[in-house]
């Protein structure tokens, strides 16, 4: 593994970001939801952003923690993407119900792992490395 200041970590969180959109954009059943699922790594590289502005932290040593949210997310959503499409399109036809009267959603129980792990395993790294 490159050493957490590395340069390389510009092109792996580049990367997380395509494996995102390749695991989320199939589930996306209109051109509002793909803009609004496109807009998750630029609010979650800001978000990085303000965190390192504020505390004084270089921003390329915290972007594992942003690889980490980004393949989370991506290896989440790994597998239902047609129970995503399906919820999407309920979602689409019935603006303003809450989530909860629609289809289930499988890919919590699988998003509650991938978060923890992930982003477990990146805040391990940066501290240890």
């Amino acid at each position: 593994m490159p050493d957490k200041s590395s340069p390389l970590w510009w092109l792996f969180a580049a990367m997380s970001v395509v494996l995102y959109l390749l695991a989320i954009f199939p589930g996306m059943v209109n051109r509002s939801q793909k803009i609004w699922v496109s807009c998750g790594p630029v609010a979650g590289f800001l978000a990085l952003a303000a965190f390192s502005a504020n505390y004084g932290w270089p921003l390329a040593e915290l972007l594992p923690a942003y690889c980490g949210l980004m393949l989370a997310f991506a290896a989440g959503f790994v597998g239902h993407t047609k129970a995503l499409r399906t919820f999407m399109i309920w979602r689409e036809e019935n603006p303003g119900k809450p989530d909860d009267e629609g289809p289930g959603v499988p890919w919590i129980l699988q998003m509650a792992f991938t978060l923890p792990v992930f982003l477990g395993g990146a805040i391990w790294y940066m501290n240890n490395s």
